[in-house]
């Protein structure tokens, strides 16, 4: 594998990912107004429930595939790769049927669980996705262990697509009919597009075999079938385990903080909050009794419609790097190229923070405007002001994660998943009810568990692979530099907004605002705040720029593992801006 290959696979995925998040915001954000709250809460009841599925289904096979195929590729053993390919297909829809099965057989219990019953329907309606998924997913990481993205680009992009067209269009002709049956059309979607990726990765695999001589002799014995079941299931467990505990975790979400929203006992300012700023009636709020249902209801579908998806974004990108890493490091461990592992680990590292920490900080600082743009709805914004530093640290997450499992140390990331988890539940169960923080619990919990997480795989990341890892270029520079660069995005917005004469940036901070919200606006209006937005993001982008050249944060290995690295090397080294 040519060592430019690395950061070109995750190129490429970034590229597909980009384009991904754009066809999904053209997808959530139509949805989001013709369901609204109450059908994004539906909505995403349902996708919880499958996402959960999904993770136990498919989390781990999918690496444990890159990282054996890549294994075996390195001591040019293709017979057994072929067998590992067929192995896991064989595996992979066996599990996948019994996924859908038990989502399937068992949807009423779990909308009951959820206190959703609303979202019976679409639960039905996503269950076949996990067994499309589950086959995806083992073509996937085929051609992940050749360091091959360009399928899996593909596949994600026509996923997107199918969500996007048959989604919204059944979702929008089935919306007269009742907001359940528009949701289980919105749901529909997600399932038609994995069907779709699986017919892409199929023809694409079909293809390639037809047009390529397949190498079957190896210099050295392949395992046996049976063997490399068990290896496949060996490496896919703790994965799994590890996936599910998140996952479930975010399913616990889904049950507990409804719940837990309905236990607090009204206040005078949580009753204000409730009826002018997020638009409730009389009869719905009442001041020394509990919260209703549907208060509840419009908080967590504020939380997870609109915050939760704009968060995602960026974690969606890094897992590109984290895909592409897997194979890399397996390949280097496979022949004990440790050096190679410790140039990969601090590389991947310092990209990940370049990117993650002015991520984080451009959504918290310009969560209102951003909100209001996309959805014309800002009502989420003090969610997704704390909610975004946890980019940071999810991305964390994600990159270590996927560096220890390719480093074979499968169950380091479990246990500490498993600590992080039990952070998220607790502090979600005590936060939660204090009325001052009410809904606010669920974005703060979120940070507190991904915190943990991230340092305890760091420590492991450390001790394994020995990566040079100063405070100063990881940690102090990045933050200075995101942190000008926010301050200039933040009075850059102001700036613009106070000329265009839009809403500017309020600096009042409370999980119970009290003053109607100034969205919805005007279609004129909004257009100033999009301006607004778009310059405040260009003074960002600039600013960071600078700052990361003037700080000396790319070094130039960074650089040469880039497409066209080298001609990329020499003409920074003219300027002098390369470490």
């Amino acid at each position: 594998m040519k060592k430019q290959s690395y950061l070109k696979g995750a190129f490429i995925l970034v590229l597909a990912n980009a384009l991904v998040k754009v066809i999904g915001a053209l997808f959530k954000i139509p949805l989001a107004n013709i369901i609204e709250e109450e059908g994004m809460a539906i909505f995403n009841t349902a996708y919880n429930l499958y996402a959960c599925m999904f993770v136990i289904a498919t989390a781990g096979l999918p690496v444990a595939v890159s990282k054996m195929v890549s294994s075996s590729l390195a001591k040019k053993n293709y017979t057994e790769v072929n067998k590992i390919f067929k192995a896991a297909v064989s595996l992979l829809s066996l599990i996948g049927i019994a996924g859908t099965l038990v989502l399937f057989l068992g949807a009423r219990v779990f909308v009951g669980f959820a206190d959703s019953d609303a979202s019976y329907l679409s639960v039905l309606a996503i269950s076949p996705a996990i067994f499309f998924v589950a086959l995806l997913s083992a073509f996937r990481g085929y051609f992940q262990g050749y360091s091959d993205m360009v399928p899996t680009a593909l596949s994600e992009v026509t996923e997107a697509l199918g969500k996007l067209i048959i989604g919204l269009a059944v979702a929008y002709i089935l919306m007269p009919s009742g907001v359940e049956n528009a949701s289980a059309g919105a749901v529909l979607g997600v399932t038609a597009g994995t069907f779709f990726a699986l017919l892409i990765m199929v023809v694409t695999y079909v293809v390639r075999k037809r047009n390529n001589k397949v190498v079957v002799s190896s210099l050295t014995e392949s395992r046996s079938t049976k063997t490399i079941f068990i290896d496949l299931v060996k490496i896919a467990i703790p994965i799994t385990i590890g996936a599910a505990v998140m996952s479930l975790t975010n399913v616990i979400d889904v049950m507990m903080i409804r719940r837990r929203l309905q236990t607090i006992v009204v206040t005078q300012d949580m009753a204000k909050s409730l009826l002018e700023y997020y638009g409730l009636s009389q009869a719905e709020v009442v001041i020394g009794q509990m919260m209703q249902a549907r208060p509840s209801e419009i908080l967590y579908g504020a939380y997870s419609g609109y915050a939760i998806p704009m968060f995602n974004l960026p974690p969606t990108i890094i897992m590109s790097l984290s895909m592409s890493v897997v194979p890399f490091i397996s390949a280097a461990f496979a022949v004990r190229n440790m050096g190679e592992v410790k140039k990969l680990s601090e590389s991947t590292l310092r990209i990940t923070i370049l990117f993650a920490v002015p991520c984080a900080v451009g959504l918290s600082v310009l969560a209102q405007p951003i909100l209001a743009a996309v959805y014309n709805n800002a009502r989420a914004a003090s969610m997704l002001g704390i909610l975004g530093y946890a980019v940071i640290f999810v991305s964390l997450v994600s990159v270590t994660t996927a560096m220890l499992q390719g480093a074979g140390y499968v169950m380091v990331p479990v246990r500490n998943m498993a600590i992080g988890a039990a952070v998220k539940i607790i502090t979600n169960y005590f936060l939660i009810t204090v009325p001052a923080i009410n809904i606010g619990g669920a974005p703060i919990s979120t940070n507190l568990c991904y915190i943990t997480i991230a340092v305890l795989n760091i420590i492991s990341v450390k001790k394994i692979m020995k990566p040079d890892l100063s405070v100063s270029g990881f940690v102090i520079k990045p933050v200075i530099a995101s942190g000008i660069m926010g301050v200039g995005g933040f009075f850059a917005y102001q700036g613009v907004s106070k000329l265009l004469g839009a809403e500017p940036i309020s600096m009042a901070f409370s999980f119970l605002p009290q003053q109607a919200p100034f969205t919805p606006v005007l279609g004129s209006e909004r257009i100033k705040i999009m301006i607004a937005l778009g310059a405040a993001i260009l003074v960002a982008v600039i600013i960071y720029a600078v700052m990361v050249f003037v700080l000396r944060l790319i070094k130039r290995d960074d650089v040469q593992m880039l497409p066209k690295g080298e001609a990329l090397t020499k003409l920074l080294d003219k300027f002098h801006l390369l470490s």
